[in-house]
């Protein structure tokens, strides 16, 4: 059985996604470490640490997971802009570290006209420059780059060009975060058997397994190969509960921990995890 959770609101406070994850009996959280869309933040006091661990401890929770926040582009062909964002990251990664959060999702950035050989070759920069900065910690943090949908200039839209950013850096230090409904609108077939097997042989072609290390599950509202990127409710959009029945059975699937970031989390979350447990199990259509 894969870990299921949800992305959850801090709203201002690290332990309100917490104690929120425990009312939705989720095994694993993803939360923001810090606003998402502000360059910076004020540093983690001892008391926000001690109590986020102390709450963390006291839950049934496997897994922490963060998302970095949206101003980041690792790929912008502004000077300033990149340096912001990779001083942002950084930070987030530390911010990691000090919470003792795993993993830091954080999405492939966005090329804004330059091209995408060049937004990819800045993608690769900005890795090592991170990672030239971090020095070897005793609780590492794995960075995952998410899928996009290919709306805009955005890249990693396929996962050849997932697997050109992550380059030779070791999965321990970078992984991939596949989300649903961006591989669909990007033009990836999830509801059949026949594009069920073409995605798992692009992810064996390309990444190999071992860098898979989250899944965003979200249904679409739009529909495939429309590069629009709109979650919508798990069973109610244009996978439908059939496409999620099928992939998240398979084999290498169901051991990758599964996070939904479907809309409306107050109100629609408890009823989306429901969907989504129901799914797990069931006899695969593969």
């Amino acid at each position: 059985m894969p870990l299921i959770g949800a992305h959850l609101p801090t709203k201002g406070e690290l332990v309100t996604a917490i104690d929120a994850a425990q009312r939705l009996g989720c095994e694993v959280v993803q939360l923001f470490v810090k606003p998402p869309i502000q360059w910076a933040a004020l540093p983690l006091s001892d008391a926000v640490i001690f109590n986020f661990t102390n709450a963390r401890q006291r839950s049934n929770l496997a897994m922490v997971i963060a998302h970095a926040g949206y101003l980041v582009n690792l790929a912008s062909p502004r000077p300033d802009v990149l340096l912001q964002s990779r001083k942002s990251l950084l930070d987030e990664m530390q911010r990691c570290h000090l919470l003792g959060i795993n993993y830091l999702v954080v999405h492939a950035g966005a090329h804004l006209g330059i091209g995408e050989k060049r937004g990819i070759k800045r993608m690769q920069e900005s890795l090592h420059w991170l990672f030239d900065r971090l020095p070897d910690l005793p609780f590492p943090v794995t960075l995952l780059i998410e899928n996009t949908a290919g709306q805009g200039t955005c890249l990693g839209y396929n996962l050849a060009q997932l697997a050109e950013i992550v380059g030779d850096l070791a999965p321990e230090k970078v992984g991939i975060c596949l989300d649903t409904c961006h591989l669909f609108v990007a033009g990836y077939e999830l509801r059949t058997r026949e594009g069920l097997e073409e995605l798992f042989r692009q992810i064996d072609e390309n990444l190999g397994w071992e860098r898979i290390k989250l899944l965003h599950a979200n249904d679409s509202l739009y529909p495939i190969g429309s590069r629009v990127d709109r979650h919508w409710h798990i069973g109610e959009g244009q996978i439908g509960l059939d496409g999620f029945i099928s992939l998240l059975n398979h084999p290498k699937f169901v051991q990758i921990p599964t996070v939904i970031e479907t809309p409306e989390p107050e109100t629609h979350h408890s009823e989306n995890l429901t969907k989504l447990r129901s799914v797990i199990m069931q006899k695969d259509n593969l």
